[in-house]
C-alpha cells in the first residue's frame, strides 16, 4: 500500500474513501496543489504521484457539462504534479 494512503488509513482507523467528487478541473488542480504542499515535506515525489494518481475521480456538478466532465476525466494528474514539484 502507498505510504501516504497507509498513514491516512491508520490515522482514521480505516475510515477513508480514496476518491474526490469535483465539478471541474480547477477544483481538481486546487486539491492537488494543496495535497502536494501538505505531503512534500514528509513524502517522496513517487509516493505523492502514486497517491494522487490512484484517487477515484467523480464528476459532480450542479449543472452538468459534457465538456467539463470530459476534461476532468482526462486531466493528467501526474503531469500537473510534475509542474508543481
Amino acid at each position: 500500500m502507498n505510504a501516504i494512503l497507509n498513514n491516512i488509513s491508520e490515522s482514521r482507523k480505516g475510515h477513508y474513501v480514496h476518491a474526490l467528487e469535483l465539478a471541474n478541473c480547477e477544483e481538481l488542480k486546487n486539491v492537488i496543489k494543496d495535497l502536494v504542499n501538505e505531503f512534500t515535506e514528509d513524502h517522496t515525489r513517487a509516493e505523492i504521484i502514486e497517491f494522487l494518481t490512484t484517487l477515484s475521480i467523480y464528476y459532480l456538478a450542479e449543472e452538468e457539462s459534457e465538456e467539463e466532465e470530459t476534461a476532468l476525466y482526462s486531466f493528467d494528474i501526474e503531469a500537473y504534479i510534475n509542474e508543481l514539484i
